[in-house]
């Protein structure tokens, strides 16, 4: 129920916050959270009709906002730091003598309202950022990085049981069992004991251990499930976690949106719904990760400026791509001993298309050594999006 319990200043506390103001950094961003916003907000996870007076969620969202700010690990931490310090109960409005809110509903306000309305006062900076000028999103940034889970890996075999519960237990009944008599010693009032025992059957943790190893990316932990394998960037290993993305204007670098994906490789998904959303002349620069034939075609199909480099290839002292000149009225390549190399197939995923010359040229070729250490001829690929 959304009939808040609103918590009042008595004289004492106010007359102690107006000697000991808000440290600087919390007098900036006080104004930041509205309360009119946050309980609309927060209102459709509420019932009018049911239930005790909730906690107050513009109290539960500072609270939030402060544990996030300052790196308080726990929720216990939270409340324990808040419980002492004054400036974050000014913070918050709240008065030297309130109680506090229990764990338990700071982590349910946390998992089922909280992200909603930190959501909807995170665009509205966004927005007010923008009409006051501050930001410019006519140009963007769109980047992603990993993040470490807070987990290990376990297990690493399948943890799937072949055999189900009710079969184990039939298989209990039957399995013959061994009486035997315990003679309690000392014991003024002897009382006739009987402890089953069970043959020792090492087959089931036999079979658990012949199980072949999983797959990498279908590894997950058993202290955070949702986490998955992320693909190691510049050289670094996978490592479990998720993938950040980060959309920053151009002007401020001001980070106006997060994505997380606990799937590995949604970039390029997450990257063609904001794609998708662009209005005609928006201006994006990106990683060459995302140059790719569905994104530059969707770019392409928005009227969107996507800046995007080409993967850089490894030098290896032969002649490069830029050393083969494109004919675009016969759609072929000349390499650098005036040959003549002819598409031969297109790549259907990356709309990227090969170009060879004819069998055994390369072969009887001077420049040889100087172009490939290929057995068969050298090849080129051009990308649809070339220019």
């Amino acid at each position: 129920m959304l009939a808040r319990r609103e918590t009042k200043l008595d004289w004492l506390s106010a007359f102690i916050y107006c000697l000991l103001p808000l440290p600087s950094e919390l007098q900036r961003i006080k104004d930041l959270f509205p309360e009119e916003k946050i309980i609309e907000t927060a209102r459709p996870f509420y019932d009018d009709d049911m239930g005790r007076p909730s906690e107050d969620p513009v109290l539960l969202t500072k609270i939030l906002f402060l544990s996030f700010f300052y790196h308080i690990p726990g929720d216990e931490n939270t409340l324990l730091t808040l419980k002492y310090r004054l400036d974050w109960r000014q913070f918050c409005g709240l008065s030297l003598f309130a109680s506090l809110p229990e764990r338990t509903t700071l982590v349910t306000f946390r998992g089922r309202v909280g992200a909603v309305v930190i959501d909807a006062l995170f665009e509205d900076v966004v927005a007010m950022l923008v009409h006051r000028g501050l930001i410019d999103q006519r140009h963007r940034f769109f980047d992603g990085t990993p993040a470490s889970a807070r987990a290990s890996i376990n297990p690493y075999r399948d943890e799937i049981y072949e055999e189900s519960l009710e079969t184990i237990e039939a298989r209990l009944e039957q399995t013959p069992s061994e009486t035997v008599t315990l003679v309690p010693e000392g014991n003024p009032s002897p009382v006739e004991l009987e402890k089953p025992t069970y043959p020792v059957d090492q087959s089931g943790v036999k079979s658990r251990r012949e199980q072949p190893m999983r797959p990498v990316a279908d590894r997950q932990s058993a202290g955070d499930p949702e986490a998955h394998f992320q693909r190691g960037k510049h050289g670094k290993p996978s490592e479990l976690g998720y993938e950040i993305f980060f959309t920053t204007d151009s002007t401020q670098l001001f980070i106006e949106a997060v994505d997380v994906s606990a799937e590995a490789s949604q970039g390029q998904s997450i990257f063609t719904e904001k794609l998708e959303q662009s209005a005609p002349g928006q201006e994006w620069s990106v990683d060459a990760e995302f140059s790719t034939g569905p994104l530059l075609e969707k770019a392409e199909e928005k009227h969107v400026i996507l800046n995007t480099p080409p993967r850089a290839g490894a030098s290896t002292g032969l002649f490069a791509k830029t050393d083969f000149v494109y004919q675009p009225e016969s759609d072929t390549y000349t390499c650098p001993h005036q040959q003549t190399l002819s598409h031969v197939s297109t790549n259907q995923k990356t709309e990227a298309k090969t170009y060879r010359p004819a069998k055994g040229t390369c072969a009887a070729c001077p420049l040889r050594e100087q172009c490939s250490t290929s057995k068969t001829e050298r090849s080129v690929t051009r990308s649809r999006y070339e220019e």
